[in-house]
């Protein structure tokens, strides 16, 4: 009698598909995965080795048009984690300190 057990059958994978726009959008930003509960799960990305000035800008306005999208898709009686609410914050003063350079030099 064998007394191997057989390896759980693998989950049912799930297939996203993106259109052009989306795949373009996809080559040039970062993709994070979270779970159900919001655990930090893996990031999806390609690194720009030689990043220019004008990469980092489109890149910028692309995840400025995603964070848009995120809060259009925030429902307004939903609460957002204080954990969120400091990630944002923190983000904005970076944006701030960054534009306020700009404008100085």
């Amino acid at each position: 009698m064998d007394n191997v057990t057989s390896p759980p059958a693998s989950p049912i994978p799930c297939i996203i598909k993106l259109d052009q726009l989306q795949y373009t959008f996809f080559q040039k930003s970062r993709l994070e995965i979270h779970s159900p509960e919001g655990n930090f799960l893996t990031v999806v990305a390609n690194p720009l080795p030689d990043k220019t000035g004008d990469d980092a800008v489109y890149q910028l306005y692309c995840q400025t048009l995603l964070l848009e999208t995120l809060f259009d898709g925030i429902n307004g009686r939903m609460k957002l984690p204080q954990w969120a609410i400091n990630s944002i914050a923190r983000v904005l003063d970076r944006i701030d300190v960054h534009l306020r350079r700009q404008t100085s030099a």
